[in-house]
């Protein structure tokens, strides 16, 4: 049987979100080995630079806002 609509979206939601936050601990761990600092002060720069909630929390837009900027750095 099919989910209903908002089910299936709050999965999908879900799913994103969790891709999200995998690439950005990725992008966070090869910042580390070109930076050598701790993986706790890159996402804690990030957030003071994006702003929003610890990881596990953030929104979608707040994680690919962080994703964008590290891809900067």
């Amino acid at each position: 049987p099919t989910p209903p609509p908002q089910v299936a979206e709050r999965v999908a939601t879900a799913d994103s979100l969790a891709r999200l936050r995998k690439e950005l601990n990725s992008l966070v761990a090869m910042h580390h080995h070109r930076t050598g600092k701790p993986h706790g002060v890159i996402h804690g720069e990030l957030r003071r630079q994006c702003g929003g909630p610890p990881t596990a929390i953030a929104t979608a837009e707040q994680l690919g806002d962080r994703i964008a900027l590290l891809r900067q750095w």
